[in-house]
């Protein structure tokens, strides 16, 4: 079982970056990463994988996967890069709702409930704000180094949520 799967659509960016950085940050924990429309086979995209190296990781060895629902079953949590992304997983897997979030929200809602479980899904709330795009990490595929900068930047700072607000 892993603990925590992130998810885009290529699994070259964004869910790599993560998956990389969370392996760095949090090591024990068990995460992978996939995509909605994965680039099987592909490394991490150049301009991440500079920024995951300059912060201390490695992409060494990586190979994007397709989501399958094995994959999605297997996991603990799911955390997406997007609403989008989290619309097919709920669509395709509609009992994986309760364990499937967006990022951005997911760290919002870690902050609001310190000392909890690392990588616990946090409890439903009816005043739980609805997602806006703002709630999305966009995809920086072939936008250069600036993007992949601020990419790695917002998903460093889900990691950082996640790192405050664990037990």
């Amino acid at each position: 079982m892993v603990d925590v799967l992130f998810l885009c659509t290529g699994n070259i960016c964004r869910s790599a970056y993560a998956e990389r950085r969370a392996q760095q940050l949090f090591p024990g924990s068990a995460i992978a990463s996939a995509g909605t429309h994965a680039m099987r086979g592909w490394g991490v995209d150049e301009s991440l994988a500079e920024v995951l190296i300059e912060r201390g990781g490695t992409a060494d060895g990586f190979s994007a996967r397709q989501l399958t629902e094995p994959i999605a079953y297997a996991s603990g949590l799911i955390l997406c890069a997007t609403r989008e992304h989290r619309a097919f997983v709920v669509n395709a897997w509609p009992d994986l709702a309760d364990r499937t979030f967006v990022m951005k929200a997911y760290a919002r809602d870690r902050a609001a409930a310190p000392r909890s479980p690392l990588w616990s899904a946090p409890s439903p709330s009816a005043d739980r704000p609805a997602l806006t795009r703002r709630d999305d990490i966009a995809d920086p595929y072939r936008l250069g180094s600036p993007e992949a900068v601020r990419t790695a930047d917002e998903i460093d700072e889900v990691l950082r949520a996640v790192a405050r607000a664990r037990a």
